[in-house]
């Protein structure tokens, strides 16, 4: 139910849209036909060419760039998600998207379970990440990840420690990106407080995730009640992120 609503908010919101682009249309088209100079038909007639143009390409690439993110965040399916990253830098032409892909190659990387092409992916793009406090987070989130699957405790203590700090001095600005809970199960599971992690991840609100925030957050569960010789429950929930996550490297080691 609650997919159908918000399919048919986006529709809708669509259909609005196309709506005053065609009467911008047809307003252009009304004032070339009504020009009596030949200079200002020309003149509106380019002028309308090239906004419908650029307008059209840009819904055209945005509707590449929400299939891209759809097919990463809710099919899991890494393959399509990177056909069609390469369709949308082909067509990009003004790079309107560049900082976008920036992003998505972060969250893609992590998918694909290439951690230390991540994190030079981060690092090469560092200045871009420290531009604003929500990439910042996503920054230290995304390398969180890397450094808990390689196992690279002392680094991964540090990602930690950076979160805390800017949930603590910034915790308002970038409320929402991603749950706290998630964040302090993972603080505790490499800390081995295993029930503690457990407890914290059981707060984070499922309804609010995609499936691909579901898959780690699954994994991450089963890892805890493997630990704690809850082989059937463990297993289980395993098993969900696997058939959940599809392709995503996460699911591959459930």
């Amino acid at each position: 139910m609650k997919h159908s609503v918000w399919k048919g908010i986006y529709f809708g919101k669509k259909a609005l849209l196309w709506f005053v682009y065609l009467l911008f249309a047809i307003y252009i088209s009304s004032l070339v036909v009504s020009s009596q100079a030949l200079g200002a038909k020309v003149f509106f007639g380019v002028v309308g060419v090239v906004a419908l143009g650029i307008v059209i390409l840009f819904e055209y690439l945005k509707t590449i760039y929400e299939k891209m993110i759809y097919a990463l965040t809710v099919k899991c399916n890494l393959p399509e998600a990177i056909t069609l990253k390469e369709k949308l830098k082909e067509k990009d032409l003004f790079n309107g998207f560049k900082q976008s892909i920036i992003i998505f190659d972060s969250l893609l990387l992590l998918d694909a379970g290439k951690y230390v092409t991540c994190l030079d992916h981060l690092q090469n793009n560092q200045k871009f990440f420290h531009s604003t406090l929500d990439y910042l987070f996503i920054y230290y989130h995304t390398q969180m990840y890397c450094y808990f699957f390689l196992e690279e405790e002392e680094n991964l203590t540090f990602c930690l420690d950076r979160l805390f700090k800017l949930k603590n001095s910034k915790k308002k600005q970038i409320r929402g990106l991603f749950s706290w809970h998630e964040i302090t199960g993972i603080k505790y599971f490499h800390q081995n407080r295993t029930k503690k992690c457990l407890s914290e991840l059981d707060l984070v609100d499922q309804n609010r995730l995609n499936n691909r925030e579901l898959t780690y957050l699954l994994y991450l569960k089963g890892q805890c009640l493997l630990k704690l010789n809850n082989q059937s429950t463990g297993h289980r929930l395993l098993k969900e992120a696997k058939e959940i996550g599809k392709t995503l490297a996460i699911a591959q080691l459930s």
